[in-house]
């Protein structure tokens, strides 16, 4: 919410801002959208921009079951599959905070539910690419390769190919033009921080502590879905049999549409939880595409039989409302005591991120943002004050002796022989976050 309030506050939209840089590692659109709710909308921002993460997941739950139902038609799989995807820890998640996720998988499913639609088509291709850059091309490309495949086996002519070809790139020509100004304006920079570090380095390398072993996004995937990753390799199975028997390549192509980014994931070098979030309803499919095996009533029985078992699971004993994303620590209550009391807040990183940092550095897996964030960078929003975060104790010694009127913020067990705090004073603790100011 910080980068969108700084581009609402400077009325500059081509990126976000942090702390006055242009965050050139991302596009701006969910920043924008989430800094104009808190901005102009005069309600608590922490209320708007969750109803807005709300409001986008169950959009994203309806094209699911609209584009499931077409593929298959069979409304029992497709409300199946949208019923798994949310009650799934990680999609309840997003669903309840601010994050970016959602306008990517937002874009992806509304651009292959309207895919047939110019217009439509590239409204949500441009809500993908604007919030995750060039990911955001994962549907057009897929649906390149998908009418490649037909053309290969004759079952599309070359200029109905051609034409499909053509609206495709021309869609993704238009929302390229974003890249375009952004390399205009910034050049270089634009070039090392989006596409070298932010994409090509997290391919390639664990930067930032993302290490995982090679199975990473395979265990995360079971201990998300349960029993139904289990039930989703039975689905994956009946899908590949069908097309092996009835060569129905439409069928099998968009039955399996998000299957090549959850193995494309397996390759990369960086591992993040979230990173598996917008292929989570794919499992849920195959899961529930198990169900093909009964007989149409069957087929509804169980499914209302599996809905209500998921509702109990989450609803008995309160499970589903007793998780919490956020909480009040020591950073919130610090930063919203130096709103009031700071022009400026130099903050010591704890010594653990200290040391990963400069593990890191050395093993150059870091990249120009990373000493951007500190170890809680949401002290930045809720103090609205500069924030800067130091990541060795020498320099926070160094700006106490030569900075006046400014607030120093460390933890109790940094604070000892090697610092020279002069008159400096410890004026507020929140549990061992100290805040030091000048004794006048």
């Amino acid at each position: 919410m910080q980068a969108g309030r700084e581009m609402m506050r400077k009325h500059f939209f081509l990126a976000p801002l942090w702390q006055g840089q242009v965050w050139l590692d991302k596009p701006p659109l969910p920043s924008l959208l989430y800094g104009f709710l808190g901005t102009v909308i005069p309600i608590e921002p922490e209320i708007t921009t969750r109803i807005l993460s709300l409001l986008i997941s169950v959009i994203i739950l309806l094209l699911a079951y609209i584009f499931y139902s077409r593929v298959i038609g069979n409304k029992n799989i497709a409300l199946l599959s949208v019923v798994i995807t949310a009650f799934i820890p990680a999609f309840l998640q997003r669903a309840q905070i601010v994050n970016v996720d959602i306008f990517l998988l937002l874009g992806w499913m509304g651009y292959v539910v309207f895919f047939n639609n110019f217009l439509l088509g590239l409204i949500f291709l441009t809500i993908s690419v604007l919030s995750k850059s060039l990911l955001g091309f994962y549907p057009p490309l897929i649906f390149i390769l998908f009418f490649s495949v037909r053309l290969y086996l004759k079952q599309i002519s070359k200029d109905e190919y051609k034409k499909k070809i053509m609206s495709i790139i021309l869609q993704m020509v238009i929302v390229s033009l974003w890249f375009v100004v952004m390399f205009v304006f910034y050049q270089n920079s634009f070039w090392k921080m989006h596409f070298v570090e932010s994409h090509f380095k997290r391919v390639a390398a664990s930067i930032e502590s993302h290490f995982g072993k090679r199975t990473y996004y395979i265990d995360l995937l079971f201990n998300e879905l349960g029993i139904f990753a289990y039930l989703s390799i039975l689905g994956g199975g009946l899908i590949v049999y069908d097309f092996i028997r009835n060569k129905k390549i439409d069928k099998f192509f968009m039955s399996l549409f998000f299957v090549p980014w959850f193995l494309f994931l397996n390759l990369t070098k960086t591992k993040i939880d979230w990173y598996i979030y917008p292929i989570l309803f794919q499992f849920a499919f195959l899961a529930s595409y198990a169900l093909i095996i009964f007989k149409k009533n069957r087929q509804l029985l169980l499914t209302l039989i599996l809905i209500i078992i998921i509702l109990y699971q989450n609803v008995e004993g309160n499970k589903l409302f007793n998780v919490r994303y956020s909480s009040v620590d020591e950073n919130y209550k610090m930063a919203i005591y130096a709103k009031e009391n700071c022009q400026k807040i130099n903050y010591l990183v704890n010594s653990d991120t200290r040391k990963t940092y400069d593990t890191l550095n050395k093993m150059n897996l870091t990249i120009t943002t990373t000493s951007w964030w500190g170890d809680n960078p949401r002290i930045v929003y809720y103090s609205n004050r500069p924030v800067n975060f130091i990541y060795m104790k020498d320099v926070f010694s160094r700006n106490m002796s030569q900075i006046r009127d400014e607030c120093f913020v460390a933890y109790k067990q940094d604070i000892d022989d090697t610092i020279n705090s002069g008159n400096y004073k410890v004026t507020k603790k929140f549990n061992d976050l100290l805040l030091l100011k000048l004794e006048k």
